[in-house]
């Protein structure tokens, strides 16, 4: 009789929303370690079950991973379609960027380790979700033309993504209010129209001449550092390094001890050039004002020509050892640290936390805006990103 009741019991004693669970937990292990740094096994022991209960909903990772971004989605999808003007959209995704801070590093990461035949579909709906929003934001900016539109639309989703990033712990009421004000302030953000402004073509990195041959060691990290950011560290291997420059992946150590040492090159010199934009930045400054935007727009000049370093120094810092990895960390704590004593000086009125989320809600706008290939295309895409960026920092925001 006791045999027969068990299973009864089990089921009794078994959360409905098990699976919803199970996602919550992933997509929180996903984000704080990586996707293939996290098993199955890993995740059934944070809800407190075994692999066999992850088993029961999902065949393998893969599938928990894909399950897992539909579910963001399905969620993103349902925020646009109740909202019935823009306020409306910006109050709720304010709720759910504080209940599902993983989201975005759902999407804009571990999305990667999908198949093209599973990511197509999700980015066809995600594209979906930013053509309705941006009709909402679109009915309340009718001043501008379509293409300032979709800029603004994207920035929105950025501030949107940017509250995944950090772990600052303010109080709800607080949160909530700050983001709705960052909102605002990219929707209502003045953009100088196109035909009225002289646009500072870049271009981006110059390009080599056929004449001079570049060093294959920097070769090497150039091709690493692509393929890193468009697969993952894990998916790439020694041989697929060596055959972007055309060479057998034995002669890679030629250059590097390994995969890893490639990585590690890879990041030291992202954090270099970012580093020395922003000294470059503050010589030319007088006040802490000048210096914020001077260092916005260096920044601004570094993701945009360096869209492939900004990939990887967002997503795969995780894959060096403790010692390497601990050291870029540092190196992004005191670049951060610049931006947040200039932004003290400039607006002393800010509390730290506050400041700290503005600096990172202005980083998201620009990584996100260099990485997104409709908007890297823009030729005034840097001046759009100083613009947004400048209306961030001086956002009128609350204060205690």
């Amino acid at each position: 009789m006791t045999k027969a009741l068990k299973p009864v019991q089990d089921r009794a004693r078994r959360p409905r929303d098990r699976k919803q669970q199970i996602m919550r937990a992933a997509s929180e292990m996903f984000r704080d370690r990586g996707y293939h740094n996290v098993s199955l096994a890993d995740v059934a022991e944070s809800v407190g079950i075994t692999p066999g209960g992850v088993y029961r909903h999902f065949r393998n990772k893969e599938e928990l991973l894909l399950r897992t971004v539909e579910n963001g989605l399905d969620g993103m999808e349902a925020m646009v379609r109740d909202a019935s003007d823009l306020d409306e959209f910006i109050v709720k995704s304010g709720t759910m960027a504080l209940e599902r801070r993983a989201l975005a590093a759902l999407w804009q990461r571990e999305s990667r380790h999908l198949s093209d035949a599973q990511r197509e579909p999700l980015r066809a709906r995600l594209s979906e979700v930013v053509a309705h929003t941006s009709g909402l934001l679109g009915a309340e900016r009718r001043d501008l033309p379509q293409a300032d539109v979709e800029f603004l639309t994207w920035a929105l989703f950025a501030v949107f993504t940017s509250f995944g990033v950090h772990r600052i712990a303010i109080p709800k009421r607080d949160f909530l209010h700050l983001h709705h004000q960052l909102c605002v302030t990219v929707v209502d953000c003045t953009l100088v129209p196109g035909d009225a402004i002289s646009v500072e073509l870049h271009g981006g990195p110059a390009a080599t001449s056929a004449a001079i041959q570049v060093p294959r060691r920097e070769q090497l990290v150039t091709e690493a550092t692509r393929l890193f950011d468009e697969r993952g560290f894990q998916s790439v291997s020694v041989v697929d390094i060596g055959a972007a420059v055309g060479i057998a992946g034995s002669s890679v150590y030629k250059h590097f001890p390994s995969k890893t040492d490639l990585l590690a090159a890879a990041l030291v010199r992202g954090s270099e050039k970012m580093h020395a934009g922003m000294t470059g930045a503050l010589a030319q400054a007088q006040t802490p004002q000048e210096a914020l935007i001077r260092v916005l727009r260096a920044h601004i000049d570094f993701a945009v020509d360096h869209s492939r370093l900004i990939g990887i120094l967002m997503s795969e810092r995780e894959e060096l050892p403790e010692k390497e990895r601990k050291a870029t960390y540092r190196a992004q704590r005191d670049y951060t640290a610049v931006w947040l004593r200039l932004i003290g000086e400039a607006r002393p009125e800010l509390t730290t936390a506050t400041a700290k989320i503005v600096v990172d809600t202005v980083f998201a706008v620009i990584n996100n805006s260099a990485r997104t290939r409709r908007l890297a295309i823009r030729p005034d895409l840097r001046t759009r990103l100083a613009e947004i960026g400048s209306a961030l920092l001086f956002a009128p925001l609350p204060v205690a």
